[in-house]
């Protein structure tokens, strides 16, 4: 149906100088939804369209993808929040729930974070059943390597291997990023009754699958790969989030680690209180609820989840694990970050000058000691810049000299960082004296 004649306006959005200086805050966001249809995504009527793009997984399908700076612009894709219950069947009541969990999960990102910029992919059916490492890569590549941490809602971890694989193949690429993962705890089945929708629902995931060391998902080598088993169980919240009121909070973590320096813990007290309603588990405990022991045994299994600290009003995330190892120098996210930065800056430094001349000694046939000193002051400059931001404590950049490029067209170059520590535990020895 056409629209009326009238004036609009369409709201501008940036001019108060509201984005970040770099791309650190770059972040991607991938959501499997079963019940949306593309119809949904697609309406001519939108002020705004997804760019539709033909999947590279073996299943096929379609995948909608668009750049959000402002969790508003979900309006003029034609997404907008409704109450569940007023819908006219199961369908709808479950189609609304998805909707609703998309505006959920970017707007909590952008509540995290007013200076992100969201890369949003929505898989629909027709596809493979769960998120694949095909997904993760096409998103990066729809955003030109730009995309620093990227989110994953989807069903179930069956994919998780290859999720890591997808992150291997990106860095090969120079197109490094972190993933988070949140997942189903419980399925919610909708039905009609006769005072409106009812909801039955069944466990997935239970507290004894979160705190036992037999099932957790910890292997060495996972250092891009973090699994957040958190959400807000806020009866309003997981009511109107429909099938979706029990996965992880991907949208909370996600703007955090956006909002985040790349030295910088999630868990950082005074930068990032969470404010959730009801901060509790996948598997529908209230937090609060959940002994000491068990939070503890979650955490020794490096999944991320929201806290409680005793005398604080609010919550806060209880780590930055990665499924490393915690013996791993890439056992936490900021060591990811810190890292990743280090070599992109790196990177672009040197890639102007690659298969450019050198300048060896006549009489030795090794390295000029001038364009050693060139090639380290070039190396370096990005980590001088993150010294100076304070996101190392400080780094050395070493070329040898004695390297035979003539024979080999290969200079190697040795860069050692010193990373900002993180302040997790606090000894503290307190008593009573008779002086001091």
């Amino acid at each position: 149906m056409g629209k009326l004649n009238d004036v609009t306006f369409i709201k501008g959005n940036g001019g108060l100088g509201r984005p970040a200086a770099n791309e650190d805050p770059v972040s991607g966001l991938i959501l499997l939804l079963r019940n949306v249809a593309a119809a949904d995504l697609m309406n001519a009527e939108n002020t705004s369209q997804f760019d539709s793009i033909a999947s590279q997984a073996d299943n096929g399908g379609t995948i909608y993808v668009t750049k959000l700076r402002y969790a508003e612009e979900l309006a003029d894709y034609g997404l907008e929040a409704k109450d569940v219950d007023e819908q006219a069947d199961a369908a709808a009541f479950k189609k609304q729930g998805e909707i609703n969990a998309i505006i959920y999960h970017v707007s909590e990102f952008f509540r995290m974070n007013e200076q992100g910029t969201l890369y949003l992919m929505i898989r629909l059916t027709g596809g493979p059943a769960n998120i694949v490492k095909e997904d993760i890569k096409q998103l990066q590549y729809y955003a030109n390597g730009s995309i620093r941490q990227c989110g994953i809602l989807t069903d179930a971890l069956t994919n998780i291997a290859d999720y890591q694989t997808a992150c291997t193949e990106l860095e090969q690429e120079h197109q490094p990023l972190s993933v988070v993962i949140a997942y189903k705890g419980k399925t919610v089945a909708v039905a009609a009754g006769e005072d409106g929708f009812t909801t039955t629902t069944t466990s997935v995931v239970a507290l004894s699958d979160l705190n036992s060391s037999s099932t957790n998902y910890m292997i060495a080598g996972r250092r891009n790969l973090s699994l957040m088993v958190g959400c807000d169980l806020d009866s309003g919240v997981v009511r109107s989030l429909a099938e979706y009121g029990y996965y992880g909070a991907i949208g909370l973590v996600l703007g955090a680690i956006s909002k985040a320096q790349v030295h910088e813990s999630i868990a950082y007290v005074a930068k990032f209180p969470l404010s959730l309603s009801v901060p509790g588990l996948i598997s529908g405990e209230p937090i609060k609820e959940v002994s000491v022991m068990d939070q503890e045994k979650i955490n020794d299994n490096r999944y991320i989840f929201v806290r409680i600290h005793v005398g604080d009003a609010d919550n806060y995330f209880n780590d930055s694990h990665t499924l490393d190892v915690l013996t791993s120098d890439y056992a936490y996210i900021e060591n990811n970050r810190t890292i990743d930065k280090a070599i992109r800056g790196i990177r672009r430094n040197l890639l102007p000058y690659l298969s450019s001349p050198l300048d060896v000694d006549a009489s030795t046939g090794k390295l000029d000691n001038g364009t050693v000193k060139f090639l380290e002051a070039t190396a370096g400059s990005a980590l001088t810049d993150m010294e100076k931001a304070g996101e190392l404590s400080g780094y050395s950049v070493g070329i040898d000299a004695n390297q035979n490029v003539l024979a080999t067209s290969e200079v190697e170059i040795v860069i050692k960082n010193v990373p900002k520590g993180v302040m997790r535990k606090v000894k503290v020895k307190i008593g009573f004296t008779t002086s001091i």
